[in-house]
């Protein structure tokens, strides 16, 4: 008689966890755009930019600071137009490869996998916290 009103208690506590967990929002499987990449003359145009930083859930001027340092280049994000010049001639190939860093480095959980995470900037150090699990992970500055 004991055991079932314990089984009974553990039963509703497990329930009411359960409703206080927030969805899972993102998943492991991420979706970006692919680049529409537009060369003129010794630069390089990614049209869609404000699109695939809002896919990632990052503010464009960090997505575009992190690219030209990984580039060794000069460009500027056009807010009014969400697109983002890049001083140098880069295939599409080169973009794919890098924005597929970025995810891995800034945007995915290390510990759940999940996409749903923020990146938050304590004095000198940045961190990357997930609001799946609540995991917090040190990242390089960028």
């Amino acid at each position: 008689m004991q055991d079932d009103k314990l089984l009974q208690d553990y039963d509703k506590l497990l329930e009411r966890v359960y409703k206080k967990i927030p969805p899972k929002s993102g998943t492991s499987d991420l979706q970006l755009p692919e680049p529409q990449l537009i060369r003129v003359g010794t630069q390089s145009i990614i049209k869609n930019f404000r699109d695939i930083s809002q896919k990632l859930k990052r503010d464009p001027t960090l997505v575009s600071r992190y690219l030209l340092k990984e580039l060794a280049s000069a460009g500027s994000y056009e807010e009014v137009s969400g697109q983002l010049v890049l001083n140098v001639k880069v295939s599409r190939k080169v973009i794919e490869q890098l924005l597929d860093i970025f995810i891995k480095s800034y945007v995915k959980c290390p510990t759940c996998g999940s996409i749903d995470t923020r990146i938050e900037h304590r004095g000198k150090i940045w961190i990357l916290r997930c609001e799946a699990c609540g995991a917090e992970q040190p990242i390089k500055a960028f």
